[in-house]
């Protein structure tokens, strides 16, 4: 079910960019000119996706982001570098949003549009469902087959978006990016495409129909990676084989702290006192709020291993299963050991096959529930507590601990634990329309789905603890059929694939 490609595109030159700065942190900008004012403000820059393309069904696609301009109405130009560049799974922004940065220094005055430069290394890694082979990579991808792709292409799209940069304080600009015009297969040949003029759309923030807080500007969610707790609050670093930097957020007195999946840390919480909870190189996954002066606070945080010790967690999305003891996923995230790592070969959009040892203590398969109520639809047992690999579907999201690891081609891994996490994917959402309830048909391909889904959501005001967090509605019930919803849910079947709900939303986005 699987295929190694590549595919060589146009490369755009890129213009000079002379000034630096650290994804995460609030950067020194520079260049071509100011925007009018006779101050200097910032600027808070997050960045999400939608609109798939109808073929093929993406699983992964990494793309890297080098740098930003920013122009004013009078034509000066400000220049943003993003050193290193930051490297963004586009898919996981499907439901989810990542904070690019907030920029100092910029000059006050009206802005008419923000450009983004992409670049290299990009991968997409798709199931191909169009029906035919696709002959343009080498090898060709065939149907019904999962297939990483390697992309050499950059672009400079650009978006026409209206803000004001103010001479003290910061203002907010999400970027979103058109998948199904950077994606599309014509006649057995796959296109990608950095450069269309329609890729890149923006909007001031907060988005129209958030139903975040006064003072809130956007929510970055299930940041993952090894803690540090200093003065200033909580950095989370990502591993540097994803590209993703850290992000640092202050803690308060309202954050929400989670156990652990196998509820072994982090049971018994101080409010407000992250030590608590969490110890210094931790992993862990952390909700932040980007609030209106351009810092980051915490919503929710919590312990991702129930160990003090990072242990080597790869994350990924199940394409195969070959019970009892295997199956097979796509990288979508990882967090090595600390010390005498076994996964450094490891990519986003990379093949591993994963095989099943040991007998670990509590149990070898845990849910991730962050905080939400799922015991209380039923459907954990369908999962939780299993020994073989009876209850993985694909198109699951699991988290496994990596015991051995063997760099064949693909690579395989023993593994004592798994843990099931969030499922990121667009689809069709179907009548009726609860607060807590909804349907959903149309489920990528990779799922291999069959008719339609019910989804279990917790609505309840954005500061309730763990609820399901809405984006563009304030529950479900308000859902527009005509435009399809974002979702990151966990996905779990019973034995006869007949489980409802088969979906558990910690987020809902109305595109």
């Amino acid at each position: 079910m699987m295929n190694r490609n590549k595919l060589s595109l146009f490369t755009l030159v890129l213009g000079v960019l002379v000034l630096s700065s650290c994804s995460g942190l609030p950067p020194t900008a520079g260049g071509g000119g100011g925007g009018g004012g006779n101050g200097t403000g910032s600027v808070s820059i997050t960045m999400v996706a939608d609109t798939l393309p109808a073929h093929p069904s993406i699983l992964s696609f990494t793309v890297s982001i080098s740098a930003l301009v920013l122009t004013s109405t009078t034509g000066a130009t400000q220049q943003i570098t993003l050193s290193p560049p930051l490297v963004v799974d586009l898919m996981r922004l499907q439901s989810d949003t990542v904070f690019l940065g907030t920029f100092a220094n910029i000059p006050s005055g009206a802005y008419s549009s923000i450009t983004a430069f992409l670049g290299i290394p990009s991968q997409i890694t798709f199931l191909n469902d169009t029906g035919s082979t696709i002959t343009n990579l080498t090898p060709n991808c065939l149907n019904n087959t999962v297939c990483p792709v390697s992309v050499i292409a950059t672009g400079s799209p650009t978006a026409t978006v209206s803000f004001t940069v103010p001479t003290t304080g910061a203002v907010g600009v999400g970027l979103d990016l058109n998948l199904s015009n950077a994606v599309s297969i014509t006649a057995g040949t796959l296109n990608t495409v950095f450069s269309n003029a329609n890729l890149l759309t923006a909007f001031t923030l907060p988005r129209t129909g958030s139903n975040l807080a006064a003072g809130q500007l956007d929510l970055i969610e299930d940041f993952t990676g090894v803690v540090t707790i200093g003065n200033s609050g909580v950095t989370i670093a990502s591993a540097p084989a994803t590209g993703r930097g850290s992000l640092i957020a202050s803690t308060n007195a309202n954050m929400i702290l989670n156990a652990d999946p196998s509820g072994m840390i982090c049971t018994t919480p101080s409010p407000g006192l992250i030590s608590s909870c969490l110890q210094p190189n931790q992993a862990a996954s952390m909700d932040a709020i980007l609030k209106s002066d351009g810092t980051l606070t915490i919503q929710e945080i919590e312990p991702l291993l129930g160990t003090l010790q990072v242990q080597d967690t790869v994350e990924g999305t199940i394409i195969s299963v070959t019970p009892p003891t295997q199956f097979q996923l796509v990288v979508t995230d990882l967090i090595p050991a600390a010390t005498n790592s076994l996964i450094g070969s490891l990519r986003i959009g990379n093949f591993l096959t994963v095989n099943l040892t040991g007998n670990p203590t509590p149990n070898p398969f845990l849910v991730d529930t962050k905080g939400l109520p799922a015991q209380s639809v039923g459907i954990l047992g369908s999962f939780q507590g299993a020994t073989d690999a009876t209850p993985l579907r694909p198109g699951q999201t699991v988290a496994v601990h990596v015991t051995t690891f063997t760099a064949t081609t693909p690579p395989s891994s023993n593994s004592d634990t798994v843990t099931l996490r969030w499922s990121r994917f667009t689809a069709t959402p179907v009548a009726p329309f609860t607060p807590s309830t909804f349907n959903l048909t149309g489920i990528p391909s990779f799922f291999n789905p069959t008719g339609t889904f019910l989804v279990q959501a917790f609505p309840g005001a954005p500061t309730t603890q763990n609820v399901t967090n809405f984006d563009g509605i304030t529950d479900a019930s308000q859902i527009n059929a005509a435009n399809p919803v974002g979702v990151r849910a966990l996905f779990i079947e019973n034995s006869t694939n007949t489980g409802s709900p088969a979906f558990v939303a910690a987020k809902v986005r109305q595109h």
